[in-house]
This record gives C-alpha cells, structure tokens and sequence, in this order.
C-alpha cells in the first residue's frame, strides 16, 4: 500500500461523502459526489457511462492509497487519518453490513456480553440468506443460514454511534446448540451457564428454547437438570413426544426423563 498525500480534490470529495453520508458509502453515493465536482450539465448515457468509468478508476486509486476500505462489492468504509487502509470499523458493525439480515451470535456474541474475554478473529452470525464466507483484513466473517421461525432473539446495538445486531445473551447460548450440536458446543453452554446463571434472564431463556427443535429443548433440560435450574417447563414440552433424540451423532447413553442419548463425557456435571 502507498501512504501518497491525498489531493486536495479528493480530500474535499471524501469530507462531502462523510458530511452527507457518514463513514459508510457505497459507489453510487462516491458517484454522484464525484460529478458534482465536474459541473457538468450533460446527461446523455455516453456521459454518463463515461463518468461510471472514472469513479471505478478514482475507488480503486483510494483503495490502493487506504482512503477507502472495501467491505464488499459496492460498499466502503472511508478511513480516518490515525487508521488509514485499516478498517477502524467493530466487526459486529461489518457483519451486519455484510449480510443485511443477520445477527451477530455464538461466541462473538457472548464477548459482546462478558461471557467470553477474547473475541476471536472469526465472527458468526444467524441469516436469513446464504451468503459466502468473507475475509476482511484478518477477520473471517461466516453465515448460518436459519429459517423465519427461528431468526429472532437479537437487538440493536449501538458501538460507535453505528448499529449492529446482534444476539441476547440468551439467545446466543441457544444457537450454539442448536447450529454445532457437538461436545464442545454443548459443553461451552453448560461453562456459561454455571458462571452466569444468576444474570441471565431464565424466563427467556424458557421461552426461546421453546420455539426450537425438539432435540434442542432436550438437550437443554439435560443441561438444567446438572446445573439445577428448573427444568420443569422444558419437560412439559418434551412430554409432548414419545420418540427418542440424540444430543449428538455418537451419543450412546440413555436419560429415560428426557428420552434424550447423551455422551458419557457430560456425566462429570452431575450432582
């Protein structure tokens, strides 16, 4: 990357961008900044396509001198001059901007919360949509595609004065289960729970699980029952079958209350 001295021009055109549409822009919005500058009246289609031209030339000159930082096709952040070419951008910020619905959750989510100390360089979220993993300046953002029925138990955040979605608490410990059904999974939610129990909202804890698969609410009235948390409520709608699930592929082990398998490793937690 070339740390060249912006032109006045362009140092002009980026401060009318940020003015009228803050850090965010996309190429129309660079466009139509960038022909204001000509004072040019013509509006004829070989005009104007000339014009698309030059703006693409003038991006890829500011991208390269790390005055614009692409986030994806179309889209860019303006850089500051203390992070300039680094995206100065939260990555709960980039992800919704991404993929426009979706949500932060997993382990991401839980560090938004203090659940979790370190946020690792790899940010999951819920969407409603398939969307290609990305790569954006050694963070990789993924996607979980999710039905309607289950794309809920986020809020709007606001992390330098820009918004992000992303996951209750609540709601995050419910997607690791129920998008990695896995021992690592399962056994991050019972860690989380055990140390955060008495500050989490267990009433909408309930009431998520209970919009779930079935696996899922098993699943989680086994964890209540080793962490002693009313599981009561759980169990009404387990009752509600006769067929057995399996917490995992390879789970083996019988729980005849939640007619649940289960992997011997999780007999450690038992009271």
């Amino acid at each position: 990357m070339k740390y060249t001295i912006i032109s006045i021009k362009n140092s002009e055109l980026l401060e009318n961008l940020i003015i009228k549409y803050g850090q965010i822009v996309t190429a129309q919005h660079i466009f139509s900044e960038a022909s204001a500058f000509t004072n040019h009246s013509k509006q004829d289609a070989r005009y104007i396509a000339s014009r698309y031209k030059q703006t693409q030339y003038l991006i890829a000159i500011l991208v390269k001198q790390g005055w614009l930082v692409r986030i994806k096709k179309g889209l860019y952040a303006i850089s500051d001059l203390s992070s300039r070419g680094f995206l100065s951008l939260s990555s709960y910020v980039v992800a919704n901007l991404l993929v426009k619905d979706s949500y932060v959750s997993f382990e991401s989510a839980l560090h938004h919360h203090g659940m979790l100390d370190q946020l690792t360089n790899k940010i999951i979220s819920v969407s409603l949509k398939m969307h290609k993993t990305a790569q954006l300046q050694n963070i990789e953002y993924s996607f979980v595609k999710t039905k309607a029925d289950y794309y809920f138990g986020w809020h709007e955040a606001n992390i330098d004065n820009k918004t992000a979605r992303i996951a209750t608490a609540e709601k995050a410990l419910i997607d690791i289960i129920n998008f990695h059904k896995s021992i690592y999974a399962i056994d991050l939610v019972i860690e989380k729970l055990r140390e955060h129990k008495n500050n989490l909202d267990i009433a909408r804890l309930n009431e998520y699980i209970g919009k779930l698969s079935m696996t899922t609410i098993k699943i989680f009235g086994f964890i209540f029952d080793l962490l002693a948390i009313d599981s009561s409520q759980l169990l009404k709608l387990a009752k509600q079958t006769s067929g057995a699930h399996r917490m995992t592929a390879k789970a083996r082990t019988f729980n005849a209350k939640w007619r649940l398998y289960y992997d011997v490793y999780f007999d450690k937690y038992k009271l």
